[in-house]
């Protein structure tokens, strides 16, 4: 109980999946693999070359700063939502062109795959906003969306209930925009986890990256000093 009222704490929106594309930008990852990669032969030549080369702070506490960006950055490449990946926002799942029909896939797709809670969630909202709606009907096969003429169907069970989640072809824009930001949050919001550790990753990173400039400034600051 105590580690899940912690989780709940720290779990907002700032921590969300979406929020961590800014830290994995070609600039911030070609800056701690370079040093990741190079570290080694720097440490290599201080310690055969200690008058040559001299470096104003520990090689070892940025190379651990760029191992633990290295992880955290495996961790998100492997683990966050393809969706998020995709569609960081709604002009881009506008780019792609999909049908309106799509986002029932998509709906399917997130229901499938999210913890019980985000599940919950996502149905109750669907079903508060009547974009489904409740059936008596019993589709041949439930376990995935049903394409027929009438749109684009899953059927769901909801409270001991059974819904229809149902997108027609000329769907308004604004339902599917809605719809679609319902999925996108519990994408986002998925996996938590996992992205907490990730974060935690990132955190340790700047850290030690900070530590590192403080041992730079401080070893101009002695030199300005001893020519004094």
């Amino acid at each position: 109980m105590r580690n899940a009222a912690w989780i709940e704490k720290y779990d907002g929106e700032k921590v969300h999946w979406h929020n961590l594309d800014g830290y994995f930008k070609p600039i911030v990852t070609r800056f701690f693999i370079a040093w990741f990669a190079t570290a080694p032969l720097i440490a290599s030549l201080t310690k055969n070359y200690p008058s040559i080369f001299v470096l104003p702070f520990d090689w070892w506490i940025l190379w651990s700063a760029s191992l633990s960006y290295a992880i955290a950055f495996a961790i998100h490449a492997w683990k966050c939502p393809q969706f998020i990946k995709r569609y960081p926002t709604y002009l881009a799942y506008q780019a792609r062109g999909h049908s309106p029909r799509w986002l029932v896939w998509e709906f399917f797709g997130c229901w499938s795959a999210i913890h019980e809670s985000g599940r919950q969630k996502l149905e109750s909202r669907v079903v508060e906003k009547k974009y489904a709606k409740e059936t008596t009907e019993n589709l041949v096969c439930r376990e995935k969306p049903q394409v027929l003429e009438r749109g684009t169907i899953f059927q769901f069970p909801h409270n001991n209930k059974s819904y229809d989640l149902t997108i027609k072809e000329d769907a308004p824009s604004e339902a599917v925009k809605d719809l679609f930001w319902e999925i996108f949050g519990r994408w986002t919001s998925s996996f938590t986890k996992t992205r907490l550790l990730i974060w935690g990753l990132l955190a340790l990173a700047v850290v030690l990256v900070l530590w590192t400039v403080v041992q730079d400034i401080w070893f101009v600051i002695s030199l300005l000093w001893a020519q004094k």
